[in-house]
């Protein structure tokens, strides 16, 4: 899975960084919409990604009015309207209860009672999201797994709910819809509230109550003021938290309901194309309202509602009154073309005001004007639209490069579809680093042509700036500082779509397809002056476009140009620490101290030992005929998945010495690689070790690096003698020259 980019991984030293890919999961093409938002292990990976990230306090009212939407002069209003008796009441019966699972009833019936509270009086005339007198639909389970990812009876309670627009026979809203995402404290309840489409104005009482609305009148029982006394609203009982409760969440503000509302966050993020998500974070009588994208999250300055009722009925208004938009669904997905053929009816209209609920079968449409791949003269359309057949990776972590990439067809203007499969990729890398388009466009230009078609083909790609997409954080007022931010940019790229290496078919298109892309890294690192410096064999593939298949070396996002890598001062430098777990070299994922004798630097011959991981991987793991891989992880390869620096370093020390720990993977070679084995996988892994021995042995004596070559282990890891290793001449492919 696609984990953060190498600088924010430093902030972490136990774990290996990763630029690109992470694989504490094997899986890298996940479809569900499963997160599991309690357990110990994904509660320690979020904290450890948000911790340097998180800021804290921010200005409730700025909050409201900056990320949901709600003016200043509505704000002020309601902080100061009337409160209902019954409202009062329901707080003290709420702190009575000892059990918090009994809380979230007197918990939705008050947020009812205050929002009727805001909707009856003479602030606004709000307007049904629906059909007159419909009522939200509301599913309400024990345990949702497809939610929640949880599995055991009790553990995790979730309320969704959705407007009748929605179909009437689905089991359970998905996190594709959820408007906002709400975490209650002891136990972990969820309550997610999916978007209905028009600006609810009241009726969206359900992203907290799932319940009808109330009619309240303005008389008596808004007799009293919600700038009640402290006194009057502050009632003895379990509620009340601790000082030392409150002093241990100031001395650690990330706490596991944050965690557990950022995990659903997390959900919500990857089960639909979003730029952003909020939620509330409910504890005791404490409410925390928190926004969450690729960059930070930011949580405001956190009240207890039985001290300040008004503030919950602010929030709670303002979230009602939240707009599609102002819920951070992206822009530029749609439920269906703008170019249609047919005639656009009110309900096609009324759609476009809701999310889309799945992305496959919805459209992504971007003016042509922002194509880098076109010049302005040449646009034949005004709009680029791809329609999604399917998913193909989901990301798993909430702040980082997040990657998307999906399945599409393009669409014309004719509203056909091409016949031809692309792929649509969106990630967000830092702002500093070089995009993969200009990489591949320098590439293209130094590079012989006959080598382009071992190069991905691009059909179209823009990029988003955070103040283009209008991301509400820019205008929080947040400390920033490059300690606890880094910009990051939206990238979108249409590319044609590839087999994976584990789809070649044979052992002949395998080995052919591996070699192509040995070949044209080192023509690319070469010629070019690029380094791809993230290679696994999810981005090593088959192309079959125009006769016989040929590798093709794609995700070019990581790459660098090699007088950036050798620039200290460069972002390039910066995150030399990439790749992808399994294949990432020993110097990568657990950096020599003796930084002394030689710069730490991503060399050529790391990604050479990369080819090397990946070839054992595959020859272990991929079932070629059927063109799958294993799901599971060879028992003795699992150790190449882990995090930790140094469990996951000695797993390939091991593997290069002369222990049984290669040969405990060497048993369970699959049929057709015995030839790749004893051919190329033997007299590779004999190399790779002379190599690292050389090293070794110059670390330890200090040997100069005017002395002794570390990028290339003294010449002993160089492109010839790896091609020497296999025993392949390496082919020229200048265009004047005829390929053997």
């Amino acid at each position: 899975m696609t984990s953060n980019d190498a600088a924010h991984s430093q902030r972490s030293p136990s774990m290996a960084s990763s630029g690109s890919s992470q694989y504490s999961d094997y899986s890298t093409t996940s479809s569900t919409d499963s997160y599991d938002v309690s357990s110990a292990e994904t509660h320690g990976a979020l904290k450890r990604e948000i911790s340097d990230l998180c800021h804290t306090r921010v200005d409730l009212s700025k909050f409201v009015e900056v990320v949901w939407g709600l003016d200043r002069p509505t704000t002020e209003l309601i902080l100061k309207l009337p409160l209902p008796l019954e409202a009062s009441n329901d707080i003290c019966g709420y702190k009575s209860i000892e059990s918090d699972s009994q809380r979230r009833g007197p918990f939705i019936a008050l947020t009812k009672k205050l929002l009727a509270a805001v909707q009856g009086s003479a602030l606004c005339v709000d307007t049904p999201c629906d059909a007159p007198g419909s009522t939200a639909v509301v599913w309400y389970a024990e345990c949702n797994s497809s939610v929640t990812g949880t599995t055991r009876k009790g553990d995790s309670l979730t309320m969704m709910t959705t407007w009748p627009s929605a179909a009437p026979d689905l089991e359970s809203p998905t996190l594709a819809v959820a408007k906002h995402i709400m975490a209650m404290a002891r136990p972990r309840i969820e309550m997610i509230s999916a978007s209905s489409g028009t600006q609810c104005h009241g009726t969206d009482l359900a992203a907290a109550s799932a319940l009808p609305q109330a009619q309240v009148s303005n008389g008596s029982k808004l007799a009293q003021t919600l700038k009640r006394s402290r006194e009057e609203t502050q009632c003895d009982g379990p509620g009340r938290q601790s000082k030392r409760q409150r002093l241990e969440e100031e001395l650690d503000p990330i706490g596991s309901s944050l965690l557990q509302l950022a995990s659903l966050a997390r959900g919500c993020l990857a089960s639909t194309s979003r730029l952003w998500v909020t939620g509330l974070v409910i504890d005791d009588c404490k409410i925390t309202a928190t926004y969450f994208d690729r960059n930070v999250v930011a949580c405001a300055a956190p009240f207890h509602f039985d001290e300040e009722p008004a503030k919950l009925a602010l929030v709670i208004y303002a979230m009602s009154m939240c707009s599609r938009s102002a819920a951070g669904f992206d822009p530029h997905l749609r439920s269906w073309a703008s170019h249609t053929t047919g005639s656009v009816t009110t309900a096609m209209e009324r759609d476009l005001e809701r999310p889309v609920d799945d992305v496959v079968g919805s459209f992504f449409e971007f003016p042509s004007a922002i194509d880098e791949m076109q010049e302005p003269s040449s646009v034949l359309s005004p709009t680029q639209c791809f329609r999604v057949t399917g998913w193909i990776h989901k990301p798993h972590e909430l702040i980082g490069r997040s990657t998307m990439v999906y399945k599409i067809q393009r669409l014309s203007e004719d509203n056909t579809v091409s016949k031809e499969d692309f792929v649509l990729k969106l990630s967000w890398p830092p702002e500093s680093r070089t995009s993969e388009i200009n990489v591949l466009r320098e590439l293209k230009k130094k590079v012989p042509e006959r080598l382009h078609a071992h190069l991905p083909n691009v059909e179209f790609a823009t990029t988003f700036t955070a103040e283009q997409l209008s991301l509400p954080w820019l205008k929080l007022g947040l400390e920033l500082s490059p300690e606890n931010n880094e910009a990051r940019v939206l990238r979108v790229l249409a590319s044609s779509y590839y087999d994976k290496l584990w789809e070649a078919g044979s052992i002949e298109v395998f080995k052919q397809a591996w070699l192509d892309c040995v070949e044209c890294h080192h023509e690319a690192w070469k010629r070019g002056g690029v380094l791809h410096r993230d290679l696994s064999d999810s981005n090593i593939m088959i192309s079959r476009r125009g006769g016989d298949p040929k590798g093709l070396l794609n995700d070019w996002d990581m790459a660098s140009f090699i007088e950036a890598i050798a620039d200290k001062t460069s972002s390039a430098h910066n995150h030399n620490r990439t790749g992808t777990l399994p294949f990432m070299a020993l110097d990568l994922i657990y950096p020599t101290t003796w930084h002394t004798v030689h710069p730490r630097e991503h060399w050529y011959r790391h990604d050479l030992e990369s080819f090397f991981y990946i070839l054992v991987w595959a020859a272990i793991h991929y079932n070629l005929k059927e063109k799958t891989r294993d799901e599971e992880v060879h028992p003795s390869l699992v150790p190449w998945t882990s995090g930790d620096a140094n469990t996951h370093a000695m797993a390939k020390y091991s593997f290069l010495r002369p222990d049984d720990r290669a040969a405990l993977a060497y048993r369970d070679i699959k049929p057709g690689f015995e030839d790749v084995l004893k051919d190329w996988i033997r007299p590779l892994r004999k190399l790779i070790k002379a190599s690292r021995e050389s090293y070794g042995v110059a670390l330890e004596s200090e040997t100069p690096s005017d002395v002794f070559d570390y990028s290339t282990c003294g010449g002993v890891l160089t492109f010839e003698t790896f091609m020497a290793a296999l025993k392949q001449t390496p082919r020229v492919w200048d265009d004047e020259v005829a390929l053997p």
